[in-house]
């Protein structure tokens, strides 16, 4: 009996482990969870973006439907989609909320044009700080030439 009991706990180790041990750490700071979302959206890392995304109640992966929230970041990763990044600003306080902090950040695009958008995020229950979005508004259509 006490060999069955080993290989079982041992099963269950292997299965609760956590994946692969390639995956980034969790970020800890602002900077670092806005620079891990961005790296994600120029490799096309939906799966990494979702281990950044969310609000102040946690990850939306938590209470989103997985179907609408591989919408929502293919439609961020092809509105944010850059060659280059710089913050310009940041982390600055959001009016009435909290919990939350603003870049300002200028991304490189490959037609050879910047644009600055802000970009969000929110501190989380779990005291990781979360990407919220953006103004899409603000980064402007991706497909169209860039304003000069």
């Amino acid at each position: 009996m006490r060999p069955r009991l080993l290989v079982l706990v041992a099963l269950c180790a292997l299965a609760c482990g956590g994946g692969s041990g390639s995956q980034a750490p969790a970020p800890q700071t602002l900077p670092e969870s806005l620079a891990q979302f961005l790296s994600a959206v120029k490799a096309n890392d939906l799966e990494h973006m979702m281990a950044l995304w969310g609000t102040e109640r946690g990850l939306a992966s938590g209470w989103m439907k997985s179907d609408e929230l591989r919408q929502r970041l293919t439609v961020l990763q092809i509105y944010l989609n850059h060659v280059g990044y710089r913050v310009i600003e940041g982390p600055l306080p959001v009016t009435n909320k909290a919990d939350r902090r603003m870049f300002r950040v200028e991304l490189q695009r490959a037609t050879s044009c910047t644009v600055v958008v802000p970009i969000e995020l929110a501190h989380a229950k779990d005291g990781r700080w979360l990407v919220v979005g953006t103004d899409l508004a603000a980064v402007g259509n991706p497909s169209e030439p860039c304003k000069r």
